[in-house]
């Protein structure tokens, strides 16, 4: 059951729901990348170790494996109230932290240390939610669930990359009280809007759905085995989750700081740009998701998208080759753009995937487990990036991203789109816009 069955909703209120949902989310975000960009503006200044950026990362990663337990736990939960209580819980773990610091000025460091610790927690938790979320629209009516992942993943890209992290950085210089109140009116402000998107449409939790006559992979099937829900889910399969998290991490962030090293000014302005471009093209990419979707089917634009990264990383590859360092900049610069822009198109197609094909138990899982073994995954490439210098040659991040990208080009060349996809058949829903 997805909502009260009396009180089937139209598709207005679902457009309505979607749209304060994701300016909920919108505020949220911003309020935890600050959050994570006064976390790294903090080291920058000394008043913190760099160990604490691999403290951070490692309890971010173990969060991420936690998935599948986080899953199951909230999976009982109706979506909608479980992001109005998350939002408001960390509002109420501001309110202790901004307390704590007024009261204990020569004790802020370490406050702000144990808040940064508490606050990684609802970032790994609303992930989790807002696809239970998504999954209810992709059960309500074709593209909705493509639009609202469509715009979460744009949102993502453009205020967590481009806007909040700097800010972050930039207001942790000044004041840590500036920092931890600006995510608490950002969090309450998150639950005021969420709250308003919960009560236009009311969805129930993901254990209560009706499982019979639902789509998985073109037929349905149970989750009989667990090790056939992490491999044999075609695109979705968890277990490809993991292949691609390596490659993306080696030719990702390693690759940026190379980029970053070879341009002429200073090396924290230029990765500063190349983190930019990645926003561009992160925000523009899933909005490229439904325009393919809609006239080529999910599995034609599977591969599109995946084909087509493969030629930029192979292009970029050969002219890393060819072409000196000094004045290879502005071609990386454009890689960075389409890179992000591609991933992330390919991205949003396979989290709406996900979520029209599998209800209850079975999409809990595949969900779940995608999540815990991607954080592996890049837990994996990171240290893997480190080990083969990948930030001093790129070539072999590029090398490792290409071979990923053909394991995942294999399983949608083997994947068996359903007759008749709902979302090229359907109307294009109606654009995002202001509540």
């Amino acid at each position: 059951m997805l909502l009260a069955e009396k009180n089937v909703p139209t598709v207005s209120a679902i457009l309505r729901a979607r749209r304060w949902m994701l300016a909920g989310l919108s505020v949220s975000i911003v309020g935890s990348r600050v959050v994570e960009g006064g976390s790294g503006g903090m080291v920058a200044q000394g008043a913190l170790p760099l160990a604490w950026l691999a403290v951070l990362a490692t309890v971010t990663a173990g969060l991420g494996f936690a998935a599948p337990l986080t899953a199951r736990v909230l999976a009982g939960y109706n979506p909608a109230t479980v992001l109005v209580l998350s939002d408001l819980v960390e509002a109420l773990l501001s309110v202790v932290a901004l307390t704590a610091v007024l009261l204990f000025p020569d004790h802020a460091v370490p406050v702000l240390a144990g808040y940064l610790l508490l606050a990684a927690l609802f970032p790994a938790v609303a992930d989790v939610v807002e696809e239970f979320y998504a999954q209810q629209l992709a059960q309500l009516g074709p593209g909705h669930a493509l639009a609202f992942n469509a715009s979460v993943y744009s949102v993502l890209g453009f205020i967590g990359l481009v806007v909040a992290l700097p800010l972050g950085s930039f207001v942790s210089e000044r004041s840590l009280t500036v920092l931890i109140a600006v995510n608490l009116v950002l969090s309450a402000l998150g639950v005021c809007l969420r709250t308003v998107g919960r009560r236009t449409v009311l969805t129930a939790p993901v254990t209560e759905q009706n499982t019979e006559d639902f789509r998985a992979l073109g037929s349905r099937v149970a989750v009989r085995a667990f090790a056939r829900a992490l491999v044999r889910s075609g695109p979705v399969s968890p277990a490809l989750g993991l292949v691609g998290a390596v490659g993306r991490t080696l030719a990702g962030v390693f690759v940026y700081l190379w980029t970053a090293r070879a341009m002429p000014w200073s090396a924290a302005d230029s990765f500063a740009l190349v983190v930019a471009c990645f926003g561009v093209g992160a925000t523009v990419g899933p909005h490229l998701a439904p325009f393919t979707r809609r006239r080529m089917g999910v599995r034609r634009s599977l591969l599109v998208a995946t084909g087509a990264t493969i030629a930029v990383v192979t292009t970029f590859g050969g002219c890393v080759i060819l072409l000196p360092a000094d004045s290879l900049w502005p071609i990386a610069l454009g890689y960075v753009v389409l890179v992000g822009a591609l991933t992330r198109m390919r991205d949003v197609l396979i989290t709406t995937l996900r979520q029209e094909s599998f209800r209850g138990s079975g999409f809990v899982t595949v969900m779940s487990w995608s999540f815990a073994l991607t954080s592996l995954g890049a837990l994996i490439g990171s240290w893997a990036g480190v080990g083969l210098r990948v930030a001093a040659c790129p070539l072999t991040g590029l090398l490792a991203f290409t071979v990923s990208l053909g394991v995942g080009l294999v399983a949608v060349l083997r994947f068996r789109e359903p007759a008749g996809d709902p979302v090229a058949d359907a109307r294009p829903p109606e654009p995002e816009g202001l509540p």
